[in-house]
């Protein structure tokens, strides 16, 4: 890995892209909203631009382009999937600007997504933004209405 990280307790994740902030219980695919896959949230995208949560190193990007792995500073491991079943759109819709081993501040863009697209291709656009294992750090994240 080769990243130098500081071990703080507490680890913020912010939205990592523009739009209103959900319950992850209120996607609708089961294997989000159940939390089976981790913790986290959803954002239902005001456009298309997917930026890091926070300071981070990029441990996987999905061949289709759909989804992004994250291993934050503190060692968290969090995965922002956009949309749902848009692995069926074979990249087609998705502009990736990372690629695994990339080091990412909060803010730097990730991938542009052509939510139109997607959306005309017949695709729920929401953001999944999940911690798929916290690795003992306290992860806080939006706070939801």
């Amino acid at each position: 890995m080769g990243l130098s990280r500081k071990v703080p307790s507490i680890e913020s994740i912010d939205a990592p892209v523009e739009g209103e902030v959900i319950q992850l219980s209120e996607v609708k695919d089961e294997v989000f909203s159940s939390g089976t896959m981790g913790e986290g949230f959803a954002v239902k995208p005001a456009n298309g631009k997917i930026v890091a949560p926070c300071d981070a190193e990029v441990i996987a990007v999905f061949e289709t382009g759909h989804a992004i792995g994250l291993t934050t500073m503190a060692g968290a491991e969090v995965l922002i999937h956009v949309g749902i079943d848009t692995v069926m759109l074979k990249v087609q819709g998705f502009d990736t600007k990372v690629k695994a081993g990339d080091l990412v501040k909060k803010g730097d863009l990730l991938m542009d997504v052509d939510m139109d697209a997607v959306q005309k291709a017949g695709y729920d656009t929401t953001v999944m933004v999940i911690v798929t294992d916290p690795h003992n750090v306290d992860v806080s994240m939006p706070v939801l209405a």
